[in-house]
């Protein structure tokens, strides 16, 4: 490495080891870091360029404090949020980022920081949380600001991200039940990636005192999925609660059927500049595979393939639907 990532932003955290104790920082171009879908081994340059660096060389020196943190979009997966995050990519001074990988690395290590067997204590933890966002928040010119997209795993962070940088915003984004269980049902890589998630969902139906008798292992994978739908929708309201002024809810389905009035709504609340909402409006990712920009993929197709996966999974789709009925019949009005 030529220069150093601490000064340089054209070097991105790349990779988080905490056995090691080291970051992995890449240097992406705008180009690359706009088309990435996902910044982690799928984003790598043919030849890359870059290094490790010890935690111990470089949270010392981290700026803590950006001078226009990274806004956010938070999400329940495989709801549109890959979409979002390229639309806002037209506005000319944003830099959208899509999943660091390290994110997920510490979002694994959050629940369990600080206790014996934990690679991260507490203040640790806190700290690479810090300086890794005040890293994703220098965008490479002619951009003047990030925007974030968390993978849907490491909903747990959005509240200490909220918290470490109060001049933040977050886009939380989700849909109703029935068409993202159909989402899933159509593709069983997704529904098993939604499923991935279901622990820590549970845990946190369980911290808000609605998760008694619950067990995985006696719930079916449509259950499970169901589960996450319902704990994440629980988590996203109690944010919007308690970051009203900071926390933007956004449900897909709204944004495909009133693009223009959704979109306006979250342009609003990251402070981006109205007059770039009609090339945004216009961009050419609304009909396009947004995770595969080669395909492409229109408001009509995914109609199509959710009445089919409707059609063909139904049963699946009503099995998660009758869970989470179960769930208000018993609860009310505390997991509506």
């Amino acid at each position: 490495m030529n220069a150093s990532p601490i000064d340089a932003p054209e070097y991105l955290p790349f990779r988080l080891d905490l056995v090691g104790q080291r970051m992995l920082w890449l240097r992406l171009d705008a180009a690359q870091r706009q088309d990435a879908a996902f910044l982690d081994e799928r984003a790598l340059p043919p030849r890359p360029e870059g290094g490790w660096l010890p935690l111990s060389a470089w949270l010392p020196e981290a700026s803590v404090v950006p001078a226009r943190p990274a806004d956010a979009i938070a999400h329940i997966g495989h709801c549109g949020s890959t979409l979002l995050s390229r639309v806002l990519d037209t506005w000319p001074d944003v830099q959208a980022l899509r999943e660091p990988l390290p994110l997920r690395t510490l979002a694994d290590a959050w629940p369990t920081r600080g206790q014996a067997d934990a690679r991260v204590s507490v203040p640790a933890a806190e700290r690479l949380l810090r300086a890794s966002w005040t890293a994703w928040s220098r965008p490479l010119p002619p951009a003047q600001r990030s925007v974030v997209k968390l993978t849907s795993s490491c909903n747990g962070l959005v509240e200490p991200v909220l918290r470490a940088f109060p001049a933040m915003r977050m886009v939380l984004l989700d849909m109703p039940l029935r068409p993202w269980l159909a989402t899933l049902a159509k593709s069983p890589e997704s529904m098993l990636d939604a499923a991935q998630a279901a622990p820590e969902r549970l845990r946190l139906l369980q911290a808000r005192g609605v998760g008694e008798g619950l067990a995985l292992h006696a719930m079916s994978l449509p259950e499970q999925c169901a589960m996450g739908w319902l704990a994440e929708r629980l988590r996203f309201r109690a944010l919007a609660e308690a970051y009203s002024e900071r926390v933007l809810r956004v449900d897909f389905e709204a944004l495909l059927a009133r693009p223009g009035e959704v979109l306006a709504e979250v342009a609003a609340h990251l402070g981006l500049d109205a007059q770039g909402l009609p090339a945004a409006l216009a961009s050419r990712h609304w009909g396009r595979y947004s995770k595969a920009q080669d395909h492409g993929y229109t408001r009509e197709d995914r109609a199509h393939d959710l009445a089919l996966a409707l059609q063909r999974h139904g049963a699946d789709i009503a099995k998660g639907e009758r869970w989470v009925e179960g769930m208000r019949d018993r609860h009310g009005t505390a997991v509506d």
